[in-house]
């Protein structure tokens, strides 16, 4: 077990990722609340960004609107999302598919222990290998009409309930050593 002070800091000129991999495969948990002390939540996010925004190290992930995680960010300023090792998949399935409006133990059934984050009041997990610690910047939400290729919507949005898109700046990444060194990456 480790906590958020005892993670490498990272600069995020030298974050090393694969983002597809990341993202499509590997996926991120994203808390948002307060820890400790105010309500928390975490799921699990699989579309997103990780880049420069507005001259500021950036992540944009999404969020389906029914989603019990996005209702406690609307009310904090900030989030986390952290990655995993590959033995917490069943962890991170778990956080996809239960809501915590319904299960408020959810973290403890996925064996996740929420720890303290330095930079921002969202919690982070002490079983993670990397933390990025982000300030809300821009919320949108998708529509309909937005969509250029109209087969992403039958295939997607069935029940028409667009993601909100929320971006944030990365204000701290933290984590192991293999996040600033190539070879190291599997």
């Amino acid at each position: 077990m480790r906590d958020s002070e005892t993670w490498k800091e990272i600069n995020p000129s030298e974050f090393v990722c694969r983002p597809f991999r990341a993202w499509k495969e590997d996926w991120f948990a994203l808390a948002a609340g307060e820890f400790p002390g105010g309500p928390c939540n975490a799921m699990t996010v699989g579309w997103g960004f990780l880049g420069c925004m507005w001259a500021e190290p950036a992540v944009t992930v999404f969020l389906r609107p029914q989603r019990y995680t996005l209702e406690i960010l609307e009310r904090y300023d900030t989030f986390t999302l952290s990655a995993f090792g590959p033995e917490y998949r069943e962890a991170l399935m778990l956080l996809g598919r239960v809501s915590g409006r319904e299960n408020p133990d959810k973290l403890a059934r996925a064996g996740l222990t929420p720890v303290p984050s330095v930079r921002v009041e969202a919690p982070s997990f002490a079983e993670a290998e990397l933390v990025l610690e982000c300030r809300k910047l821009y919320r949108a939400e998708l529509s309909g009409r937005g969509f250029l290729d109209k087969s992403l919507i039958g295939r997607h949005y069935p029940e028409r309930d667009y993601h909100i898109c929320m971006v944030g700046q990365v204000v701290r990444v933290a984590g192991d050593e293999k996040y600033v060194n190539p070879e190291a990456l599997q």
